[in-house]
């Protein structure tokens, strides 16, 4: 096959389907859901956990996510209030929606709600970029971010081991841009677009 846009290209023939490989033909893709199969095969739940920014390690046995189901959407929200970001996970067909609570050791981090005058009313669009020492945090606010779901238009941002925040830049969509400087990040905060905060 050549370049998708490319009206001549050609495909080769189809070969017999071979069952015992798992291969299989639908006509109608509909047969499948009337018939009560799903294509997706019910693939387990994997977490993956950041290590120092730049890596990752597979943590989903040891948080009890690794769980055979059909999961379409993944909520990370503070649901217990406790500062720490928790998973909530709806699955497509049914079947309970589960709640996975983070009980890893929390370290320091900024809870951040918007409030937009000029931009939307919740600051959906606006980048966040925070400066911790020679670390940049960067976060976009997006609170629609997944299929069936939504998240709080809350943002959290972990800083680690550091005390203060140097810089917070906030740049909203409508172009305003405001800079916060020496946030302290055990309290939360609500910054109105173009306003000062308190």
């Amino acid at each position: 096959m050549t370049q998708p846009m490319n009206r001549t290209c050609t495909h080769p023939k189809l070969g017999e389907v071979d069952e015992a490989a798992g291969e299989f033909w639908v006509g109608n893709a509909f047969q499948i859901v009337e018939e009560g199969e799903n294509l997706s095969a019910y693939e387990r739940n994997r977490l993956y956990l950041g290590v120092d920014g730049s890596d990752f390690i597979d943590g989903s046995f040891t948080s009890n996510v690794d769980i055979d189901s059909d999961s379409r959407s993944v909520i990370a929200a503070d649901i217990n209030q406790d500062g720490a970001l928790d998973l909530l996970v709806a699955s497509v067909g049914g079947g309970p929606l589960r709640l996975f609570l983070n009980r890893i050791p929390q370290k320091n981090r900024l809870r951040l709600s918007l409030e937009g005058v000029e931009s939307n009313r919740l600051g959906i669009g606006t980048r966040l970029i925070a400066r911790v020492g020679d670390r940049r945090v960067v976060r976009d606010v997006f609170p629609a971010n997944g299929f069936m779901g939504q998240a709080p238009a809350i943002v959290d941002l972990g800083i680690g081991d550091a005390d203060r925040i140097d810089e917070l830049s906030i740049r909203w969509p409508s172009g305003k841009h405001q800079i916060l400087k020496d946030v302290d990040p055990s309290k939360s905060l609500h910054v109105v677009e173009g306003v000062a905060p308190k």
